[in-house]
């Protein structure tokens, strides 16, 4: 009888599928999670990864780029989930209802091959631009198979806002996390490969009130997990807002680059992460196209965390880039990456050596820049710096470098908790600005100042921490220095 009972069991758990909520990446407070242990990674964007698996002369691209993802210790790759672009085998979308298998198979494609290398997968939804069709493509669509208002062609605010527009985005999610793999026999809503979707890569709508993008992600991410639970889900976005009050002073650390933060492009960042059905935020960073030094971007790196943790989820610098000297900014960014919750980010853009033609001046691979490929491997190998001073006192540091133009590092250490202030003045003692203001735990940080404007003339300045300990009797620590601008 216990035979009889024991066969029974084994066949209930040998035809029981298994749940698919097993293995997924979940997040957990200001953490991605693996099982029970936090998931820190670093990823490469290749987008182009669907377009050469539907080649067979070009088939090799994927495995090649996963087999340097892997060698070098890359857990995530972030690509393209879309293609709705000019008429060739890798076309998935060819009308608002008009699928292409054999687009579809190149997807199933990468999917199934990311899995046989241990490698988790970000795809993006769609496009903001036009590559590949993107938004775009569906303002095409709008004028060829919707009925004419009043003889105004379609806009790009009008994906965000119109409900049959809306109606077709709704349905490629639908195809796409329903869709059984041909190669692997599993749902795309039910594979553990899949890290996270977004929404769309880059949205926003210049001139728009940011309340038209946020709706529609709201909307679009309530869609997207009445269908698929196990996944998490991100807008995909670049960061811009319109909250200037919570990102550091624009004169200081960003050159005056105003837009970022005014509302221009349309969209929030603090008003997007809120979504309850966002599970983590994204941002990007590109200094050199917002025209400020690359220092300033660990500060943008600072900024978007803080943001993020407010609302107790992780932040993913889901893209970043410089043009010049890779490495040296890559470093300095690593750095304050490891000092952020999540310790995760991912890189703008790995392209294939035999695919440069397609690159970007941002695109890197082995050939290019063997020397990233070192600093990846530290990076990854490094642990956070919990350095901390030897005794019970704070640290001002001297900034570097000094002389400088036009930006400059502050690094301080706290012993202890602290309510902190940084202030700069003038040589004649007059406060110029609070450069830093508010609570931190004990530990070593550094604050980006990065301007090449009019607040400042050549000179010599002070900068001043004020420290007042937590819960401590201990007196309040003020500390000065100079500096030196020179234009």
């Amino acid at each position: 009888m216990k035979t009889i009972l024991l066969c029974g069991a084994i066949l209930i758990l040998l035809n029981h599928p298994i749940l698919p909520q097993d293995n997924f990446i979940y997040c957990k407070e200001n953490n991605f999670y693996e099982g029970d242990s936090i998931f820190y990674f670093l990823g490469f964007s290749a987008y182009y990864l669907q377009w050469t698996a539907s080649d067979s002369s070009k088939k090799y691209i994927l495995d090649d780029v996963l087999d340097i993802v892997s060698e070098t210790g890359i857990k995530v790759v972030r690509t393209w989930a879309y293609n709705s672009g000019s008429d060739n085998p890798s076309q998935i979308r060819y009308s608002p209802y008009g699928l292409r298998e054999g687009g579809l198979r190149a997807l199933d494609y990468v999917v199934y091959k990311a899995g046989q290398y241990g490698v988790k997968l970000i795809l993006a939804l769609e496009n903001n631009y036009s590559d590949f069709g993107g938004l775009e493509q569906y303002i095409e669509w709008a004028d060829n198979y919707l009925s004419p208002r009043m003889g105004k062609m379609y806009t790009h605010n009008d994906f965000f806002t119109d409900d049959s527009i809306k109606s077709w985005y709704k349905f490629y999610v639908n195809t796409i996390l329903n869709r059984t793999n041909v190669y692997t026999g599993i749902k795309y809503k039910d594979d553990p490969v899949i890290l996270s979707f977004e929404l769309i890569n880059e949205a926003s709508n210049p001139g728009q009130p940011v309340t038209i993008v946020y709706n529609w992600y709201s909307e679009m991410a309530s869609y997207f997990k009445s269908i698929d639970r196990n996944h998490l889900l991100s807008t995909g976005e670049t960061g811009y807002d319109n909250h200037k009050e919570n990102y550091s002073d624009a004169d200081l650390y960003y050159n005056s680059s105003y837009f970022l933060f005014n509302g221009s492009k349309g969209t929030s960042f603090i008003e997007n992460t809120s979504i309850k059905d966002i599970d983590y935020s994204s941002f990007h960073l590109y200094p050199d196209s917002w025209q400020f030094e690359s220092l300033a971007g660990n500060t943008w790196i600072d900024n978007h965390t803080a943001i993020s943790e407010g609302y107790n989820k992780p932040a993913l610098l889901g893209e970043f880039g410089v043009v010049k000297d890779k490495a040296r900014s890559y470093n300095d960014y690593f750095q304050t990456i490891r000092g952020t919750p999540s310790k995760s980010a991912v890189i703008w853009d790995y392209v294939h050596p035999d695919l440069m033609n397609i690159a970007d001046r941002y695109a890197f691979n082995e050939t290019t820049n063997p020397d990233l490929f070192d600093l990846f491997k530290e990076h990854l190998r490094l642990e956070q710096d919990t350095r901390t001073p030897e005794n019970n006192d704070f640290v001002l540091f001297q900034n570097y470098p000094n002389p400088f133009n036009p930006t400059t590092t502050i690094k301080y250490s706290l012993r202890n908790s602290a309510m902190i202030k940084i202030e700069l003045f003038n040589s004649l003692g007059e406060l110029i600005r609070v450069a830093a203001r508010g609570v931190k735990e004990k530990g070593t940080y550094k604050i980006f100042l990065s301007f090449d404007n009019s607040l400042l003339s050549s000179g010599v300045y002070f900068y001043r921490l004020t420290a007042i300990p937590e819960g401590s009797r201990a007196e309040n620590f003020i500390q000065t220095r100079k500096m030196i601008l020179l234009k």
